[in-house]
């Protein structure tokens, strides 16, 4: 009763001024609902009924924003702003939220702790498939009183993923952001989606992902794999990009939201092999330091496959070095074989341990070569961890620069200059140097690096170029690789590691005829928080994927700055592409294609270039600037919608460019011309649409 009277009479007469009527209040429930029969026709989560809405919500803390009362303290949630967990106690279903605070002064929305109830107005916005509310305002007037903390919900894995596997159980929705608990169950896959992540399972080998968006979980290790815990507690997060499966994440919020239970398996660390580059006259042998923490070690192997192989040979580990140090030692393979390896122990309590944990997507592996490295050697990842079989190893290879910092300068922020290196076209042919002597490399040069491979945020790299007898510059102004034409569905969405994606990490690649269909790929249009220079492109597959425009040094933008907002070159969405080039990312989740400079981009089509008038005839204006250096604008009118090529020839009549060769509506276009690596000259542009041609002169002047 004293709970409703704090929702009811004490929230009407202290917060009607406050809010007066400008916006709805609505309860937690009616954000989340999801009709149940909607879910089970259509697996996947809805978004809510009052997405993009701005609302008044109420609750009370369940995980508050800091960890102690001082707004120095440490944020708890690791949600891109300060948050917190909201619950409406009332209703036992569909009420908990995740609130983000996107305003201007959090100070006393951080000093809110857990059982307070309080009114946040804000908005809805789905992030992945977990329903968010991003607040706007709050101030002290917004905390209505006390109560106690409501307690988690005790659910069983069954009722979150089907029977015996990680498949979501989509009716596990009504639990969504609300803090739950789960009771013995062991650990697998450490690290299986980030830092601090691992997965559950329960006797029934129904698993679920701990997740780590607290900063306690992200910064503390992962729990061994095979480890018993009596519970797991966490508020319940559902995510459809999980490439370790699944689709509920509990995510642990405090120190005591994880309890281990009596079972702890062998420790295996240091797990090392004696030689970087493996020939096929080496025998291999592999050695881990190997302890268990409760007990002895009764055994340890080192199994191993061909890469085209399923079933593994195993080899028994010996003590090498007092009772902690084993090796085993994996016989000599033929010429380019790929042998995956792992190492198992079994402790006095039959407790097994492997490293790595995941043996699908994570297991060790290195290619048996009689020839001198390649980048594509270096590269080669095959089981989908994206790791490569180097990786802590010092390597020597080969290859031409792509794109150095004077292409891809850094976005000012997180991401500084970067610089590639490429040999020959295709899968796995590119990596990243990193190192102050790659700084001044340029596009073109030929170089051998020797350093350590490195996985980086998920990008293979090759560091510690620090030193000049590491970069030897073979020759300058090379051919650049040919960019390696891909489809946008190549790509898509997927997560880091995933085949074929991971393939092209780090090489020049190439999507044509390209929709904007999205001008922020995670958020609303212009200068927002959220707005990290990213957009979504999709060719004739319609499947989408990222382009990063912020780090090249370019004209292009998607409005992340004020001042781009009548810039020439601003991308909406609706606009088209001929095509675009770039180096092939990985950041935050997703694979993206940084293009470099103007030249990447080509035939650009702004939609809102186009006048709503429709025009009488078809005419096409001469080019402006003309004049140009090195790039114009073409524009020409369509009255009727039809197919549409616009080419640019020289003055031998050679077609140097294609700027438009697809269907078009009717209406006034521009399209751009870049003309940066053509030299000076007369060229000719040709207008064709329908039974309408026409062709005018203009001039590159250099």
């Amino acid at each position: 009763m004293k709970l409703k009277l704090l929702f009811t009479a004490l929230a009407i007469l202290c917060f009607g001024q406050m809010f007066a009527q400008t916006y709805p209040e609505v309860s937690i429930r009616a954000i989340q609902y999801i009709s149940p029969d909607s879910l089970l026709t259509s697996p996947y989560d809805y978004v809510s009924q009052y997405e993009g809405d701005t609302v008044i919500v109420s609750g009370v803390v369940v995980v508050a924003p800091r960890y102690g009362a001082s707004p120095d303290s440490n944020e708890i949630l690791r949600v891109g702003a300060p948050g917190l967990l909201l619950r409406d106690p009332n209703d036992p279903e569909y009420s908990g939220l995740l609130v983000r605070y996107l305003g201007s002064d959090a100070s006393d929305f951080n000093l809110l702790d857990t059982g307070m109830v309080i009114k946040v107005k804000g908005y809805v916005k789905e992030y992945f498939t977990t329903t968010q509310f991003n607040a706007i305002e709050f101030t002290s007037e917004g905390m209505l009183g006390f109560e106690d903390r409501p307690k988690p919900i005790v659910l069983t894995l069954d009722s979150l993923a089907v029977l015996g596997t990680y498949n979501p159980q989509y009716l596990a929705e009504k639990w969504e952001q609300m803090y739950v608990e789960v009771h013995n169950v062991f650990t697998s896959d450490p690290n299986a989606i980030n830092s601090g992540s691992f997965r559950i399972f329960d006797e029934n080998g129904t698993s679920v992902i701990v997740g780590s968006s607290s900063s306690w979980r992200y910064t503390s290790a992962a729990p061994l794999a095979g480890t018993k815990l009596e519970y797991v507690r966490g508020y319940l997060e559902s995510r459809n990009n999980i490439s370790a499966g699944g689709w509920f994440i509990i995510n642990p919020c405090y120190y005591d939201d994880i309890k281990y239970g009596d079972i702890i398996p062998p420790r295996i660390t240091n797990l090392t092999r004696d030689k970087a580059v493996v020939t096929s006259s080496d025998q291999v042998t592999v050695t881990a330091k190997i302890k268990d923490p409760d007990g002895t070690i009764t055994s340890a192997k080192v199994y191993y496959r061909l890469e085209n192989e399923t079933t593994f040979q195993s080899i028994d580990m010996n003590a090498t070095v007092g009772d902690s140090i084993y090796s085993g030692i994996i016989p000599a393979q033929t010429n380019g074989s790929v042998v995956a390896y792992y190492v198992e122990a079994k402790d006095n309590d039959n407790a097994t341990s492997t490293n790595p944990s995941n043996l699908v997507t994570g297991l060790f592996f290195y290619k048996v070569t009689d020839s001198p490295l390649t980048i594509k050697d270096v590269q080669y990842s095959p089981f989908g961890s994206g790791y490569s079989g180097y990786n802590g190893y010092v390597v020597t290879v080969s290859g031409t620069v792509t794109a150095d910092t004077t292409d891809l300068e850094g976005d000012g922020s997180s991401a500084g200059p970067q610089v590639y290196i490429q040999d020959g076209t295709g899968p796995w042919s590119g990596v990243k140097l990193f190192g102050t002597q790659v700084l001044t490399l340029r596009r073109g040069d030929n170089v051998t690096v020797t350093g350590t491979v490195y996985e980086n945020y998920n990008v293979t790299e090759i560091k510690g170029l620090d030193d000049a007898s590491k970069v030897v510059v073979n020759s300058t102004g090379n051919a650049v690789p040919e960019a390696t034409e891909i489809s946008t569905q190549t790509i898509g969405t997927v997560t880091g590691g995933t085949l074929p994606a991971e393939s092209y990490e780090g090489v020049l690649v190439k999507y044509s005829t390209l929709t904007v269909t999205d001008d922020n790929a995670d958020g609303d249009s212009g200068p927002v928080s959220n707005n990290y220079g990213e957009i979504y492109v999709s060719d004739a597959s319609n499947i989408q994927t990222r382009i990063e425009v912020q780090e090249g040094t370019h004209t292009y933008n998607n409005f992340w700055d004020a001042s781009q907002e009548n810039s020439d070159h601003r991308i909406h969405t609706g606009d088209t592409f001929t095509s675009i080039t770039g180096i092939m990312y990985f950041s935050y989740s997703n694979y993206k294609v940084i293009p470099r400079k103007d030249t990447d981009f080509d035939g650009f089509v702004g939609v809102e270039d186009e006048v709503a008038t429709v025009p009488e005839t078809y005419s096409v204006a001469q080019n402006y600037p003309n004049p140009f250096n090195p790039s114009t604008t073409i524009e020409f009118a369509i009255p009727k919608a039809g197919f549409v090529s616009v080419k640019v020839y020289n003055s031998l009549g050679q077609q140097v460019n294609t700027l438009v060769n697809s269907y078009m509506n009717s209406g006034n276009h521009k399209v751009m011309f870049n003309a940066a690596n053509l030299s000076s000259g007369v060229y000719f542009y040709r207008v064709e649409a329908d039974n309408f041609n026409t062709v005018k002169k203009m001039v590159l002047m250099k």
